[in-house]
């Protein structure tokens, strides 16, 4: 595991980083994320958009979301998100380039998703395995 804990922040939407942990066959990345909350008690959901590149032409990973989680306070939702992927940045990489292009915000209810809004980055990260 690699502890990261660095925070971009793009039109003032602020994303951290928190880790990046490396398995022989796969990869997670945790980040955090704190959106406003708004008024109602209804608050959309982040979805991040995120690509990895480690210099091994490796031109798309999978990704998806393994784990996922909110909290906070009247004012604010803090996330935490691990997302897992696939294939694993190769042993000998020096550097690993990790890309949140865009953050939809949704709502889901019965059989819907409905967008609320996108905040646009790209958010930049790059880690030294």
């Amino acid at each position: 595991m690699i502890g990261v804990g660095a925070t971009e922040t793009v039109g003032g939407v602020g994303l951290t980083l928190l880790s990046l942990e490396r398995y022989r066959e796969a990869g997670v990345l945790t980040f955090r994320l704190v959106g406003r909350r708004g008024l109602s008690f209804d608050f959309p959901s982040p979805e991040l958009f995120i690509t990895i590149t480690a210099g091994d032409d490796v031109p798309t990973r999978r990704l998806w979301m393994m784990s996922g989680g909110g909290g906070g306070n009247g004012q604010e939702l803090i996330f935490r998100y691990a997302y897992a992927f696939a294939p694993p940045i190769p042993q000998g990489a020096t550097e690993a380039v990790i890309e949140v292009s865009k953050i939809e915000w949704a709502r889901y209810g019965r059989n819907e998703r409905k967008g609320s809004s996108v905040d646009v980055g790209p958010w930049r990260f790059t880690v030294k395995p």
